[in-house]
């Protein structure tokens, strides 16, 4: 049998490139190389990846001659992050110069939203790498379960939101989401497809904090954090560097007015499709985190 080609996880170091390793490890995939920034060499290894490349993702001599040998790309950007759209274009260019087979791309779910600033960075991705010559799969996850911090609701009693807890929001537990990248990298036919990954259920801030409560068997409260205090916070912290940090302080300020006046919502049906099952529920998600807290 001839050697497997490695997997080459771009971001290496993000949740969502995470919860892909470990879909990927529980699929089989014996040759994973991972690339990123800062990235935790012996926690990596543990998880199952053989070669850890620390680099740029700005630096495109440094990415192709890594995934050289790859058979498939996995890119998502870092969040909120003004380079987005370069980055994702350097990716698809050092995947072109490599010789890489395929290459899957980590969106965003309805990124023709123009007005938020993330969305419209992964749809300018999402065009160069349509038309890059590559084979490609686009995969468009909603909103995370994981961005919920369940453990900290039930030790406080307040479950804390980013936006108004009256609209409803669609979800997506992250590991269906590296479940459903990991089928695509190693099954066959999802050449130049685009799927949508969401829940089953949009739920709004109170649903969430009800429900929590019966879990708990006591109050739970919902808490919409003021905006001024979520960008103070987030914007240094997620910024590509302290030059970037208006910008995402923009695009933070645009993603949860957006969410405020018109929330987010989205259809289970291909995710469904592509686990073969239904996806994760809220509950679900919650009873897994506490049992994983324990």
């Amino acid at each position: 049998m001839a050697e497997q080609r490695p997997i080459f996880i771009n971001c290496a170091g993000s949740r969502t490139q995470r919860a892909v390793i470990a879909a990927l490890r529980a699929r089989g995939a014996s040759s994973l190389r991972a690339f990123g920034r800062s990235l935790d060499k012996t926690r990596l290894h543990d998880r199952g990846v053989d070669t850890v490349i620390e680099g740029d993702l700005l630096d495109i001599d440094a990415l192709s001659d890594a995934m050289a040998g790859s058979s498939t790309v996995i890119h998502v950007a870092p969040a909120l992050q003004d380079k987005e759209v370069a980055m994702g274009q350097f990716a698809i260019d050092a995947a072109r110069r490599a010789g890489v087979e395929s290459f899957i791309y980590i969106s965003v779910i309805h990124p023709q939203i123009d007005y938020l600033m993330n969305h419209r960075a992964k749809l300018a991705v999402e065009d160069c790498l349509i038309g890059s010559g590559l084979s490609f799969t686009i995969m468009r996850p909603m909103h995370y379960f994981q961005n919920l911090d369940v453990a900290a609701a039930l030790d406080t009693g307040r479950v804390q939101f980013t936006y108004s807890v009256e609209r409803p929001l669609g979800f997506v537990d992250m590991a269906d989401v590296g479940e459903a990248v990991a089928k695509v990298a190693i099954e066959p036919g999802h050449d130049y497809a685009t799927y949508d990954l969401c829940g089953a259920t949009a739920l709004t801030g109170l649903e969430i904090a009800a429900e929590l409560s019966r879990i708990a068997g006591r109050v739970i409260e919902p808490i919409r954090l003021p905006l001024e205090r979520l960008v103070d916070w987030l914007a240094p912290m997620l910024a590509h560097d302290a030059h970037s940090v208006d910008w995402t302080a923009s695009a933070i300020e645009r993603l949860f007015n957006y969410y405020d006046r018109f929330g987010l919502y989205g259809n289970a049906n291909v995710l469904r499709w592509l686990l073969g099952r239904e996806p994760t529920s809220f509950t679900q998600f919650a009873l897994r985190e506490i049992a994983g807290g324990r």
